[in-house]
């Protein structure tokens, strides 16, 4: 009987970008790791309005991706060695770093994303276990493209759009509902998406690069590279463990990654400037987050027991995500959020899409898994700000409700340098103190090796002083066989 799983919601604030510095926009939104909060600091003066919400964990532009991975997928890949289907996607506005979170740079190991990290870390847990006598891992890229599904690893020239056309005409979101008859049924999947056997993890990153090739990205007044389409990489691991008692298990388990296109309103976008076929996109990309939005609000009033009826089918990202979102997948969520005034909208939109997530209870398939929720964690609590010195006119009181945003955000970064540094001062007594040990079983083997070396020149001393001892032992007696042949 499978246990009811919360999905795992984290936040990760982006760094100011260089246009932001140079147009010293004002930065309004700070978190902290330690309080797991994002607070966002909206109007000024008497309007202004203080939102903060708590996540089950928060990363800043301190954090690295090693500790993103560590707090989001590594926990969930033992569970996908055994059998569990398992899906982590990003969430935000365009330009917030979803891309950079998901697969970041590949050539830099230090800059690797959560899906590079993850395929080493599956294929490391398969090698060094000796209980897995068989394993075979496989890989798809799926990419929906104005509600149009495209096989980013399928065997043809993508330069040829009439063949990559009639490829993804192939491609059908089929559903085997489970429970169906005495099968378990595989739920929402594509049929004829070309899954890749993988021997490595430099075989994953090698179908990244080339998926990524692949993926349509555009040039938007927010983000240089903006993603164009929802991504979703998926990871098949089939493995076969020997038992204590000689008998074998069987897992087949999935891990999903989805990296979705971000939010754009039609002004940041770039407005009327934007052509026929970017605004096609952007409406694409709003309409079916409007979507996954509607969905996720019911999730979390309780439409689902209610009888309501959940608009999965209203798109096909939703459909593809209904495993994931009250389903039996174990759920995590990115999102991903910009400290710019300028994206305050966006970010308190994708702040509160997040906090409607946290409260989803899916039902995974296999064993149970470990409730993340952080108590306390509801709406946004609000608090107003005075602003009501006589003294201050109208700008001068704005100029200072600046000045303290300002000073509150750099006071946070302050505060989160400070946990960053002291992470990495633990990190490093660790390296110290496991020096020293291994400096102290370096020095205890040289005294080892002295008195090893002192008995084997007292060996040798005393080896010399028996040989010299037989030798005039032997003299004697010659000398005796001499006297003795020479008397008879």
């Amino acid at each position: 009987m499978s246990e009811q799983s919360g999905v795992q919601v984290v936040v990760r604030l982006r760094p100011m970008s260089e246009r932001e510095l140079k147009g010293n926009t004002l930065p309004v939104v700070t978190a902290s790791t330690e309080k797991k909060e994002v607070t966002v600091i909206k109007g000024s003066g008497a309007r202004t309005l203080r939102s903060t919400f708590a996540f089950d964990d928060v990363f800043t532009s301190f954090s690295t991706q090693k500790e993103v991975f560590d707090q989001t997928l590594a926990p969930v890949i033992g569970d996908v060695l055994n059998g569990y289907e398992s899906t982590v996607f990003a969430y935000g506005q365009t330009g917030t770093g979803k891309t950079h979170t998901m697969e970041g740079d590949l050539n830099v190991s230090e800059d690797r994303g959560v899906i590079p990290r993850a395929a080493f870390d599956v294929f490391r847990r398969l090698r060094a276990d000796d209980a897995y006598v068989e394993f075979d891992v496989s890989a798809s890229f799926l990419e929906i493209y104005n509600e149009e599904l495209c096989d980013l690893l399928v065997d043809c020239d993508f330069e040829d759009l009439a063949a990559v056309k009639a490829k993804s005409k192939e491609l059908r979101l089929v559903e085997d509902p489970v429970g169906a008859g005495k099968k378990k049924g595989r739920g929402v999947f594509v049929m004829g998406l070309t899954e890749e056997p993988v021997r490595s993890p430099e075989d994953v990153l090698t179908l990244m690069a080339r998926a990524s090739e692949r993926r349509r990205v555009g040039e938007t007044k927010m983000n240089k590279q903006s993603s164009r389409s929802h991504c979703v990489f998926t990871m098949s691991v089939r493995s076969r463990r020997a038992l204590p008692d000689g008998s074998h298990m069987e897992c087949a388990g999935k891990l999903h990654m989805v990296d979705l296109a971000g939010s754009e309103c039609a002004k940041s976008a770039g407005g009327g400037d934007l052509d026929q076929a970017r605004e096609r996109e952007r409406k694409n990309i709003n309409q079916s987050l409007l979507t996954l939005g509607r969905v996720i609000t019911l999730l979390k009033n309780g439409g689902k027991a209610k009888g309501e009826r959940i608009p999965y089918r209203d798109s096909k990202l939703t459909r593809l995500l209904q495993e994931s979102l009250g389903g039996r997948c174990k759920t995590c969520v990115i999102a991903t959020v910009s400290p710019s005034a300028m994206s305050a909208d966006e970010t308190l939109s994708t702040l509160q899409y997040a906090q409607g997530a946290h409260g989803i209870v899916n039902k995974p398939v296999a064993a149970s898994m470990l409730k993340l929720n952080v108590e306390g964690a509801g709406r946004p609590q609000t608090a107003r700000g005075d602003g009501t010195n006589p003294g201050m006119t109208g700008q001068t009181q704005q100029d200072w409700a600046e000045m303290e945003t300002r000073m509150h955000y750099l006071e946070t970064q302050a505060e989160e340098a400070a946990a960053a540094l002291a992470r990495k001062h633990a990190e490093h007594a660790a390296l110290v103190s496991r020096a020293e040990t291994a400096e102290g079983k370096v020095d205890a083997a040289e005294k080892a090796a002295l008195l090893a070396e002192a008995q084997r020149a007292a060996t040798l001393e005393q080896l010399e002083d028996a040989t010299a001892e037989n030798e005039r032992l032997g003299a004697l007696l010659a000398a005796r066989v001499r006297t003795e042949e020479a008397l008879t």
